[in-house]
Parts: structure tokens; sequence; C-alpha cells
């Protein structure tokens, strides 16, 4: 390229905004190829290195398609197509030589932004993605119009998604939709909940340490007391002396559970690519899309891949001793290991005439002995349970609740280990609970005759405060995961406190009326306007709608645009014929040949007594017609009003005017 190329940098620009928000979800390398490549490119265009030739570009692209496909394993999935795209938007910058290239370049930001959309619906993503159609509408005007100035541009940019918004908000309610996301489509989604079929020590307190959002609950009354808050999510039932497991699982019998005080809530839960839901402890029944277990959880008939809403009603006080068939598989263990912790269990057993006793006993044990919750646990050795209970006694909760299921059931007391969640933040700006990851909590059930089972959560004996207040009240400063120190900082903390609870409750807003417009809710809404029905003659309705509305918005524009508009106001020229015909009452005309100038000299010749005037009429408006007058305008009309010849003058010396005249002729 032998001259400067003053159009990539803005393309360039461009580009990479609309590629920041994959930058995330992006292997390192696609990241350092794209930023590299467009770096070059730049350079080239400012003619600082070389060009590359066919030959290079051709390996650049071949090696690029090469290295996509085995980023994603081979896979033609969603994580080869981004790559992909990702590879050719750090490549075509290279190749610009032409105009339609330049387009080319600015359609495949375009093409970028709407990928991202597939990646992501949130309310910052899509409010980021019309920023950059705004910068990148922007750069295209740019390059059609370069003589525009930068603010002209960004006006016209700003105009033209404006006048989109109507266009857009039709398609996007009336459209026929697919089941799925905000546009149509459903996308596979990020995995972002820590647990997993199998709970091992030191599992969960990995999961706490993530400030991710694992769901939101939000009730039709008040909220239970936090000692209540139990979200219940997965039941492991098998030991096999390291890790617990889930077991054989059966659908729920029908009058399994009685209770009082009921719940009432909606949860919005996040996506993490399992089937379990999480529900208050414990679920009355269960929602249209899932089905209850024999273990009171419930099962999402899909792997959840996206945002859900679902409704539930809960027993916060419950009796589930009418189901007796199955509890005798809580008694499983390892047919050896641990034989210390099994001797303890043999005694409390010989001591007790109830079971509910020997629970007393363990949790007496856990209080007495000097346990301590933390979050970095030493290792264990091979009998993990007789390692924690009489050597490191230091865990989390998922040491305390599996030590003492393993003690329950060497006590010949069914008991099994709970997964889920404990407690929640209130957010005061939408009025519903936040459960986040770092909520994760693991507790125990035993099986008790009179009230079957009894929610048993051991570590509120070791650290009440993880049960009351939450994690922070019960951990050492250095063990504090780094989204929790911002506590530290005083009002600064505070701020930002309050900003994420307003920005979260604005996005849960945006979740559940735009992001979660699904089918069956434009079917209710055009239903009101009397398209109803489930036959093709629905679909077609729903289209000439659609079409009838476009065309009509269409027509709109189209006159705006076609239509002669008004010829402005010259309020300065106004101002001078006021001027003149004021003259030409008293016998002093306007020639069409003369200017402004030349009438002056004509009047003043005449009319001596009204020099002054003229003089600074004429002058300002000579100013305005020629150059920059700032306020003259103003200035121009107060002196024009305020003009008003002696006509009785102008009588009395008609003859001379006229006689000055001829001369000047």
């Amino acid at each position: 390229m032998n001259t400067r190329d003053k159009h990539i940098l803005p393309i360039l620009a461009a580009t990479a905004f609309a590629f920041v928000p994959f930058i995330p979800r992006l292997r390192v390398w696609i990241t350092v190829w794209c930023f590299l490549l467009w770096g070059y490119a730049f350079l080239s265009a400012e003619n600082k290195v070389p060009k590359p030739g066919r030959l290079l570009h051709g390996i650049l692209i071949f090696l690029g398609i090469i290295a996509a496909s085995a980023g994603a394993g081979g896979v033609l999935g969603g994580e080869f197509f981004v790559g992909l795209l990702s590879v050719m938007a750090g490549l075509k910058p290279l190749e610009i030589s032409s105009h339609r290239d330049r387009m080319i370049a600015v359609f495949i930001a375009y093409f970028i932004v709407i990928t991202a959309l597939f990646q992501s619906e949130s309310l910052s993503i899509t409010m980021y993605m019309f920023v950059s159609v705004f910068v990148t509408t922007s750069v295209l005007i740019r390059i059609n119009h370069p003589a525009g100035r930068l603010g002209t541009n960004l006006r016209l940019s700003a105009v033209i998604m404006f006048q989109a918004i109507p266009l857009m908000m039709i398609l996007f309610f009336l459209f026929p939709r697919i089941q799925g996301s905000l546009w149509g489509f459903a996308k596979a989604g990020k995995g972002r909940s820590g647990f997993s079929d199998t709970l091992s020590p030191g599992g969960i307190s990995e999961i706490i340490r993530s400030d991710e959002i694992a769901f939101r609950a939000e009730f039709e009354e008040a909220v239970p007391k936090r000692n209540l808050l139990y979200w219940r999510g997965i039941v492991f039932e098998y030991f096999d002396g390291k890790s617990w497991s889930q077991g054989r699982k059966t659908a729920a019998r029908k009058g399994l559970i009685t209770g009082r005080d009921i719940a009432e809530y909606s949860i919005t839960l996040e996506p993490h690519e399992r089937n379990w839901l999480f529900a208050l402890d414990i679920p009355v029944s269960p929602p249209s899309l899932a089905i209850m277990l024999n273990d009171c959880t419930l099962v999402s008939h899909r792997e959840v891949k996206q945002k859900i809403r679902y409704r539930l009603k809960s027993y916060t006080t419950y009796n589930t001793s009418a189901d007796m068939t199955w509890r005798e598989r809580m008694l499983q263990m390892p047919a050896g290991g641990n034989p210390q912790s099994r001797a303890y269990a043999r005694k409390w057993a010989e001591a007790a005439d109830t079971p509910q006793k020997i629970v007393d006993s363990a949790l007496l044990f856990f209080r007495e002995n000097s346990f301590f919750y933390s979050l970095r646990p030493p290792l264990l050795r091979e009998d993990t349970i007789d390692d924690f209970l009489f050597r490191t006694r230091k865990g989390y909760c998922e040491h305390y609740a599996s030590a003492f299921v393993f003690l329950m059931r060497a006590a010949k007391v069914p008991a099994r280990v709970v997964g889920g969640y404990l407690g929640g933040e209130m957010n005061p700006y939408g009025n519903y609970l936040t459960i986040r990851q770092a909520d994760a909590h693991v507790w125990a059930e035993v099986w008790l005759d009179e009230s079957g089972w009894l929610r048993v959560d051991p570590t509120a004996a070791v650290a009440p405060g993880r049960i009351e207040h939450g994690i922070e009240d019960v951990i050492s400063p250095d063990e504090l995961p780094a989204f929790l120190l911002i506590g530290r900082f005083g009002p600064v903390a505070e701020y930002w406190k309050k900003f994420r609870l307003g920005w979260d409750a604005l996005s849960i807003q945006w979740d559940i009326w735009f992001a979660g417009y699904s089918s069956e809710q434009q079917k209710s809404l055009l239903s009101r306007i009397g398209i109803t029905g489930e036959s093709w003659k629905w679909f077609a309705e729903v289209i000439l709608l659609t079409l009838g509305l476009t065309a009509g918005i269409a027509f709109l524009f189209a006159f705006r645009m076609f239509k002669k508009s008004a010829p402005k106001r010259d309020a300065v020229q106004e101002a001078y014929q006021i001027f003149c015909k004021k003259l030409a009452r008293v016998g002093l005309p306007k020639r069409p040949e003369q200017g402004p100038a030349d009438y002056a000299e004509t009047v003043i010749a005449a009319r001596q007594d009204l020099k002054s005037q003229i003089i600074e009429i004429t002058d300002c408006y000579i100013l305005l017609r020629y150059g920059h007058g700032g306020d003259a305008p103003k200035r121009l009309k107060y002196l024009v009003r305020k003009f008003t010849p002696n006509t009785a003058e102008s009588a009395r010396k008609k003859r001379r005017i006229g006689e000055s005249y001829d001369n000047i002729s």
C-alpha cells in the first residue's frame, strides 16, 4: 500500500469493540492471535511494515482453522464456530485494499455483535450490544462519507438506531418465536453450579469461593427465618470410604409428606447443565417442568442449560414418617475402615435407648472436642473419617456432614447427606433473596420413627454463626474469598453493595420481562387482540400483522423523507425588507439593482436626519449577510422596529428627493 489507509483504525476499533464480550469465553491464544494480527494490519496500513502476501495469508487461514478445530476438540459445535469466527475476524483486516473490503470488514463486526447474543442475553451484554452497533454504524457512515465530522457521524448513527426501535419492537413481540431464549433459539449455557454427582472432602469449600449467583427466590409473603432457609438440591446415599454418591431414585409417592407452615415462592435458576432443581426444604409438589423423587428432591425433565423460572410451595415444618419402604438402604457402609469411629458409634448406641439420644451424643462430641470450621483443612489419610474426627478436627461443612452420617449409620441409625444452599442475601430493591455459590452447604438427615427424616446440621454444633449469619462470621480473615474482603473498605464497600444489588434487581426484571419472553407469553399477548389458535391460520395472521405494521412504519419514513419541507424563514432578510418598506412608504424605494450599501448612500443623500440610523441598520445587515454577526439578528430586529422615518419631513422635501434620484441615476 503506497498511501495511508485512514479507514483502517476505525474498522479495527469497531471490530475489537464487538469482540470484547467473547474474551472471557475464548481460549487465550485466540485473543492473542486477534490483537497481534490487528496490530500488524494497522502498522501495514501506516506503511510501517510490509503487507503479507497471498501465500502467507493462505497459510495463516489454514493454521487458524486447524487451531480452532483442535481447540474445540474436533467437535463442530458452538465453541468451534465462535473460535473460527474470531480467527477470521483477526485475519480480515490484513486483506483490506478497497472500499468493498472495508464494507465486508464492517459487516463482519455486525455479525460478531449478533453472535455475542447467542452466548449471553443478559442485560449487560444487551446494553453493550447496542453500544457496539452504535460504534460500528458510525464507522460505516465514516467509510461512506469520509469528509464528514466525527460528531456528525455519531449523531447520524444515533438517529438511525432510534429510527430502528419501532421495527425492532414489532419483530420482538410479534414475529413467531421458537421456544427458547430472548432471540428465539436455545443456546448451551455455561455450567456454574459447583455441585456434581459425587461429594468428596474439600468439594464444597471450593464452590463457596465463587461469587456467582446460583438462583434467586421471591416469596409471596414474609421470608422464613434464616435457620429455615435450607435449599434442598441433591441427596447422597452411598459411601465408599472416600466420597458420597447418589443412589437409585424413584418418583415420590403421593401422601409421602405431611406438614404445615407453607411458604409460596418463585425461583429463577441460573443454568448449571444438570437436571436437579433447588427448593426450600421440603417442597410440597413439583413444578410442571420437573418430577419429585422419593428423597424429596426435584429433577427437571431436561438439563438446565438456560435460565428458568418456576413456582413452588414448601413445608417448613413437616413429617415424612409415611415413607417406610426404603430407609434400610440408608445404613449402607463400606465393609471395613475407620475402626475408631465405628467403636465410638457402637458405644453411643449401647448407652442410648432412642435414636435421638445417639444424635445428641454425636453433636455433643463435636461441641466438646475443639473442632474448627475452615476452608483450608489438612489432607486426610486413608481412613478419612477417623483422621478427621480424631486428628485434624478441622474442616468445612462436607467434613462434618459426612462424618456425622457415617457415625449414625455405624450406630444403626439410618442417615443420609443432603447438598444444597443455606441462607441468601435479601435484595431490598427487588424484594427477593439472592443465593450465591458462596452459600453452598451440606447437612445431614436422620430417620426417626415418629417424624421420619429429620434435618440435623452438625455444622451448627461447631460454628453456629455459619447458620445465623454466613461464612464471613466464622472464617478467619486470611481464609475469606477475595469477594468478601471488600467489606473491609467501609463506605466504598457499602456503595458497591448498593450498586450491585440495584443492578441485580434491574437485571432480574430484564430476565423476566424480556429475556424470558416465551412463545406462550407471545400467544397470550396475541390472544388479546383476537389472534388465537394453533394451526397455520394463526401463523399466517401473525405474519400478516407483522408485515402490515412494518409496511406502515416504512410508509411513514418514506413520506417523511420525500415530502417537500417548507422553506425556512430568513429572519435577517425579513427584517431588512421591513426596513426597505418603511423607507418606500416615505418615498425612498429601493431599486432592484441596488445593493444595501448603494441604497443606504441614496437614502442618506436625501435624508440626512436619518443618517445614523440607516448606517447602523445597513452595517448590521451586511455583517449578518456576509460575515458572522453573533447576536446581531436580535439587534437588527430591534433597530428596524425602532426605525420610524418622519413622513411630514418627507412630504416637504419630496421635490428635492426626486431631483437627487435623477442626478444619481
